[in-house]
């Protein structure tokens, strides 16, 4: 299934939303997931997410740290305090190993650190959106009202 194919079997993109403060890095992430068949949108501030959050609902969200106003753990907090669990990945220069730590016991799913790899990046939104996936969607079978899909099975007769 591509990245292109929801989890779910539906055949909407998976949404995206880059929160950065420096345009060519939010630039640079989002053309590459595009790229990689998501759908995305852009936030230069922690303010600017929220309200993207709200009005987007994204299935994850690659979100700085060090931004003016509100951070990258206070739009995290704020997030998990409202009760949303959509998948966060840190993509951040702060690099201690306690960064890490903190940013991961916030609720992240996941810390890179700049500068960093596309391609690894791309790996881990992926690795994360298949971990979130609900449960029965990890099974391989696509379920669609009261007709399902077994891809095991469906392979085995081709």
């Amino acid at each position: 299934m591509t990245a292109a194919m929801a989890i779910n079997g539906s055949s909407m993109k998976r949404r995206v939303l880059v929160v950065d403060d420096e345009e060519n890095v939010t630039h640079l992430v989002s053309s590459a997931l595009r790229f990689d068949g998501f759908e995305t949108m852009t936030a230069d501030s922690g303010t600017d997410a929220l309200a993207k959050v709200a009005q987007y609902d994204p299935d994850l969200i690659v979100l700085d740290v060090m931004m003016p106003g509100r951070d990258g753990f206070g739009v995290l907090q704020e997030l998990r305090a409202s009760g949303s669990q959509v998948p966060v990945i840190f993509l951040t220069a702060r690099d201690t190993a306690s960064d890490r730590i903190n940013g991961l016991r916030a609720g992240a799913d996941d810390y890179v650190v700049k500068p960093f790899s596309i391609e690894e990046l791309l790996a881990r939104v992926h690795a994360v959106l298949r971990r979130s996936a609900p449960e029965d969607a990890r099974d391989g079978v696509l379920r669609i009202a009261d007709l399902e899909l077994d891809e095991a099975s469906a392979a085995s007769t081709t």
